[in-house]
């Protein structure tokens, strides 16, 4: 057991070194993946709306029928449709986008296989991501609605990081929506109760975030608040 547990910790170590010792490389990599990241969204002249959610799931899912259709809305509306660019929700807001004949973004994170499987033709626009903290940078930075489906810890991650930006003023503030209620409420639950009576956020960094079931009151939201 001792032994094994030595050879995970080795493992972790080599994957970390290889982007701290080679500091010309990483600050290359990372400086050509934001920069081409950038000149894309700026040849992109639409509203854009970026769409979160799990890569888990298959079209036949209701989350993924919901958001096909909630982007193809957004997409017949002129709203361009950017997500991570892989499997489940983010294939889902792609199609739904390209369905409608709009713009197609998908920024893929490379180290992950699956993200590469997914059909190329449902893509405008794609670029592959080494470095995840520069693809969550790009995939926000100039958005004017953040979509947040059911995810897990990718999903996660990203809705936090967006909500900090805006509570602490780094970004501008942009709608947030997070789609099927009864998935998200547990958290906003424990959000409210502890960290807001705990006076760790306040009312108004909530103030923001929307919830919404359908398609119809996902493109309401954006159309009146975007």
């Amino acid at each position: 057991m001792v032994k094994l547990v030595k050879k995970t910790v080795k493992k972790v170590i080599s994957k970390n070194k290889q982007y701290f010792v080679n500091i010309k490389r990483t600050v290359s990599d990372v400086d050509i993946e934001v920069s081409t990241g950038l000149k894309i969204l700026n040849s992109i002249d639409n509203k854009i709306v970026s769409v979160f959610g799990t890569h888990n799931l298959e079209p036949r899912h209701p989350y993924y029928i919901n958001c096909e259709e909630t982007c193809y809305r957004l997409g017949v509306r002129g709203y361009a449709i950017m997500s991570g660019g892989g499997p489940g929700i983010m294939e889902a807001s792609n199609t739904g986008a390209t369905r409608a004949n709009t713009v197609s973004i998908g920024f893929k994170a490379g180290l992950l296989k699956k993200e590469q499987l997914v059909n190329k033709k449902i893509f405008t626009h794609q670029l592959s991501f080494k470095y995840l903290f520069a693809r969550r940078f790009c995939l926000a930075i100039k958005s004017d609605a953040l979509v947040f489906y059911p995810g897990g810890y990718g999903t996660l991650n990203e809705f936090f990081e967006y909500v900090t930006l805006i509570q602490t003023g780094m970004v501008d503030p942009v709608p947030v929506i997070c789609v099927n209620k009864e998935y998200w409420k547990g958290m906003f639950k424990w959000l409210k109760e502890k960290t807001l009576k705990e006076n760790f956020i306040q009312q108004r960094h909530l103030d923001g975030i929307y919830f919404a079931e359908t398609p119809q009151e996902v493109v309401k939201i954006i159309r009146e608040k975007a």
